[in-house]
């Protein structure tokens, strides 16, 4: 992708990665956490914040720390790397809102070429999975390394 990203962390656990969004309202520890929802091979991407006393993830969080281009960018290098050890996986990711879906979605348009070089995407739209279209208002996504 053209943007930066943030340098990640892989915990023992193969399904964790951490990484810390740096911006205006300081320093804030992130995690990527992929989970098995359907056997065998469809994990789902859960993006929150870590919090600080607990270590428990909230991915109902809105940081707001002006880096989303860097933060999507790393994203991306984490399920690429994810993928790319698990090439029989498929990711499914949501926003927890249509304006996050909306985020995810020109994120994906922005760099859609890139992306398509190295994973097959679908949205889920119409209560159905069809190839990922530009500008369609998509409730979910599916990518799986080509």
């Amino acid at each position: 992708m053209q943007y930066p990203s943030y340098s990640f962390r892989q915990a023992d656990e193969a399904t964790q990665f951490f990484f810390e969004s740096i911006g205006p309202k300081g320093v804030i520890q992130k995690a990527v956490i992929f989970s098995l929802i359907s056997e065998p091979t469809v994990y789902n991407l859960a993006l929150g914040d870590v919090k600080p006393n607990t270590a428990e993830v909230d991915d109902q969080s809105v940081s707001d720390n002006g880096d989303t281009a860097v933060i999507l960018a790393t994203i991306f290098q984490i399920t690429h790397q994810f993928l790319s050890a698990n090439p029989t996986f498929t990711v499914l990711f949501r926003g927890n809102s249509a304006s996050r879906n909306r985020l995810y979605r020109m994120a994906i348009n922005r760099e859609k070429e890139e992306l398509l070089s190295y994973f097959s995407m679908f949205g889920y739209y119409h209560d159905s999975w069809e190839e990922f279209w530009p500008n369609r208002p998509y409730v979910a996504f599916l990518i799986r390394k080509k």
